[in-house]
């Protein structure tokens, strides 16, 4: 069997409820398992929530993605996200910042962004899943914040 880094058991039935568990974790002394930062995570998050509002526009997937996530959507949006996803290295160097990424920075631009969500998302066209119901892209968005955050444990 791999070696799997350790993580903390999350769902989040609401994005403020992931707000609020990066908020407390951010207010302590962290320490993450996986290959990012904090930092790194927080800013990954904020970026994706304003991808799916339309505030940033993200490197247009290649063929084989655009080809298979049709049929890969319903899997993904009926359980949680699971880790080890690769994306192609422009969507990679676009979605995960290099470097220290400084946490309340992260975390300020994920609460705009999820308060920009709530107000103006998502768009009536997911850039990578196509047309979905906001439900499902409230599920989408919710998985993907306690997948990511599983990864960050406070000390």
């Amino acid at each position: 069997m791999a070696n799997t880094p350790e993580r903390r058991d999350l769902q989040f039935n609401s994005l403020d409820e992931a707000v609020a568990d990066a908020t407390n974790l951010a207010g302590g002394a962290t320490r993450t398992t996986g290959k990012h930062s904090f930092g790194q995570i927080l800013e990954h998050l904020a970026l994706t929530h304003d991808m799916a509002t339309g505030k940033i526009t993200p490197p247009r997937p290649p063929l084989i993605m655009r080809l298979v996530m049709p049929v890969m959507k319903h899997i993904i949006l009926n359980g949680p996200v699971k880790p080890g996803f690769k994306l192609p290295q422009d969507a990679e160097s676009f979605f995960w910042p290099a470097g220290d990424v400084d946490v309340q920075q992260a975390l300020t631009h994920l609460r705009e962004s999820v308060e920009n969500y709530k107000s103006n998302g998502p768009l009536a066209k997911h850039p990578i899943f196509g047309t979905l119901s906001r439900e499902k892209v409230d599920f989408l968005n919710c998985s993907h914040c306690a997948m990511h955050l599983s990864f960050v444990h406070p000390t």
